[in-house]
Formats: C-alpha cells, sequence, structure tokens
C-alpha cells in the first residue's frame, strides 16, 4: 500500500506507507471525530472524496484512505478549466489516485458568466452540479469536501461585509443535501496550516491554485490580509467564528420553520394568496417568498426581494401591476395571487 508524491509536471512517485505516519494526520482526527458523531456517512457502501489536488483534499483523501482503505473511495475531480494549468490538476489528480489505488472520476467542464455574475459563484454552483453527477454515477451516498475552518471564517466574513441575514452568516453547514446528493464538510474544526504543515513534513505534495493568491478576487484577499489581523487579535478566531456560524444557523433553522408553517398557509393553487401575504408584514413575507422562491429553483438577492415585498404591500392600496422577470419564468399578479408562469410565454416576455 502506497503514499504518492506528486509535482505540477505530472510526475509521480510513490513512497512506502511505513515512510509516511498517515495517523499523524490532523484530517484523520477530524475525520474520526465527524465519522463517530455521523455513523450514515461511516457505513456508506461507496465515499466520494472532492478531490482538487490540493493540500486540504489531499489531507482528506488520504486520511480517508487510511480510515477506510481505499477500496470504498473514489476521488472526484471538477476540472473547471479556468486556467492553463487546469489540465496538469487533472494529470496530477490521476496519477495520485493511481498511486493510492484509489478510484478516480473526473468531469470537464465549460463555465459561462453572463454580465453581472460572480465567477466564484457560477463556478462553485457548476462544481457542485458536477459532482452531485460524478457521485451518482460512481454510486457514492456521499461526496465529502475537504472544506476546512479558515473556509469557514472566510465565508462568514463575505457574509458580513455583503450584509447577509442569519442564513447568510451561518456560513457553511457540515452536511446538505444539492442537486440530490448528500455532502458533507468533515475538516471545519482543522486549520489551513497545520494541513499543509503535515503535508510538507511527510514529503507528500500538493498543487496551490493561483486563485487562491489572485487579490482580484475578494475571498483571497479576506484570507491574507484580514485573516492574519483576526489571528493576532483573536488566537482562537476559527473557534469563537465558527460558533458565531453554528447559532446563526440555529436562528435560521427556527426563521425557516416559521417560514415553512407560514407559506402552508398563504399556498393556494393559484400560487400565493396576496391577502395573507400582506397579512404576515414585511418581515415575514420576506421570508415566505424567498422560501418560496428557493423551493422554485429561484433565488433573489436582498435588494430585489425587498422590492418585491413592498410591491406586495401596496397590493393592498389598489396596485394591480406586480411583474419580476426570472429565469426561465415571470412572477406576476393574478387577482388575488401571486404566482410563477413559466415556458415560451415567460421566455418571450423576458
Amino acid at each position: 500500500m502506497t503514499a504518492f508524491v506528486g509535482s505540477l509536471d505530472g510526475s509521480t512517485s510513490s513512497a512506502s506507507q511505513s515512510a509516511l505516519p498517515l495517523l499523524n494526520n490532523p484530517a484523520l482526527a477530524a475525520l474520526r471525530r465527524f465519522a463517530s458523531q455521523n455513523p450514515g456517512v461511516a457505513q456508506a457502501e461507496r465515499i466520494g472524496i472532492a478531490f482538487s489536488g490540493g493540500a486540504d483534499s489531499t489531507a482528506l483523501l488520504l486520511a480517508a484512505r487510511t480510515l477506510w482503505g481505499g477500496g470504498r473511495l473514489c476521488a472526484l475531480h471538477v476540472n473547471h478549466g479556468l486556467q492553463t494549468s487546469a489540465q496538469l490538476f487533472a494529470q496530477h489528480c490521476a496519477q495520485a489516485c493511481a498511486a493510492l489505488d484509489v478510484a478516480y472520476a473526473e468531469a470537464t467542464l465549460q463555465v459561462d458568466v453572463a454580465r453581472g455574475q460572480s465567477l466564484e459563484e457560477v463556478a462553485r454552483e457548476a462544481r457542485y452540479l458536477a459532482l452531485a453527477k460524478l457521485a451518482r454515477e460512481q454510486n457514492c451516498a456521499v461526496v465529502l469536501l475537504a472544506q476546512h475552518g479558515d473556509d469557514q471564517v472566510e465565508t462568514l466574513l463575505l457574509a458580513l461585509l455583503r450584509g447577509a441575514g442569519p442564513r447568510g452568516l451561518a456560513a457553511m453547514p457540515a452536511q446538505m443535501q444539492r442537486h440530490g446528493c448528500s455532502f458533507a464538510r468533515p475538516l471545519l474544526d482543522c486549520g489551513a496550516a497545520e494541513l499543509r504543515s503535515w503535508l510538507k513534513a511527510q514529503a507528500v505534495s500538493f498543487l496551490d491554485d493561483p486563485m487562491n493568491a489572485d487579490p482580484a478576487f475578494r475571498r483571497s484577499r479576506i484570507r491574507h490580509e484580514l485573516v492574519p489581523v483576526l489571528a493576532r487579535l483573536e488566537p482562537a478566531y476559527r473557534q469563537t467564528l465558527g460558533r458565531s456560524a453554528a447559532l446563526c444557523a440555529a436562528a435560521d433553522a427556527q426563521i425557516q420553520s416559521t417560514a415553512a408553517q407560514q407559506l402552508r398557509l398563504c399556498m393556494q393553487p393559484q400560487g400565493l394568496d396576496l391577502a395573507a401575504l400582506r397579512a404576515l408584514g414585511a418581515v415575514s413575507a420576506s421570508e415566505v417568498l424567498r422560501l418560496w422562491l428557493r423551493q422554485n429553483g429561484q433565488r433573489l438577492d436582498r435588494a430585489r426581494t425587498d422590492e418585491l415585498v413592498r410591491q406586495v404591500l401596496r397590493t393592498g392600496q389598489g396596485a394591480h401591476r406586480l411583474e419580476l422577470r426570472l429565469p426561465g419564468c415571470i412572477l406576476q399578479r393574478q387577482g388575488a395571487c401571486l404566482r410563477l408562469k413559466w415556458g415560451d410565454a415567460a421566455a418571450e416576455k423576458a
């Protein structure tokens, strides 16, 4: 049984497992804790590992192989094609998995970004969709993601800077369902530095994504400029901010539970009852509308949601026109109800 040592030029060599004290991998300790708390993940017959070739996913892949053996694993790599070295990353990942005797599957994407869209957000959503598809093809019951505690901090800070509410400030959940696939993040109590230190100490190479150091991306600037300041001010910043995210997640769960109950009261065969929506008041109506739209595959930013709520409240003063164009459909008033109009007619008006 071997562990890999690779490089960006695509070459790989192998080192005996005895030369690599894999049991000291900090990702392994975190994975053991996560598996003990989530037996459904540990009992899955086949487990996918989202594998980019970077430090975090490399440490996670080695930890999962140590804990469960390579036969239950399948490394899933998504090639976005967003940089010239993308193919070298894919080659590295394929060769690393061959050296580890772990199954490997790859998806190649073309990411198209429309005006006004965030490249990061579009690429992330495309990645989850591709991972879910690969997981189904490889019969993986769950996909493990290598995002760690510092990623969680960055996500929380990004949400704060854009003025997010409890849902955004909940940051990344330890488990979630997306595109019909189960995802889990077992490394949220690990730090980036300890994972990299372990890999370097064991001479296990990994690839660095140049986008992670690109100041054009706000997350990169937070990582390299803001987080070091936080670390000096509060050495336990990962734990304290992680606790804040968990509290926001609990608050959001309560908000969503209430919104689901209120949504049921507003539902009519034709759509949402406008009078019932108005009776909720602006804050609750906003949450109900956002939940209803999410259930129908639509998302609105806060500004557009606020404008929609304003228009809904105006219907009580006799305002009859209410229309909002969304991808593939139109949200519009029809008599006493608010409904989504799908299909060709919506496309023609958009």
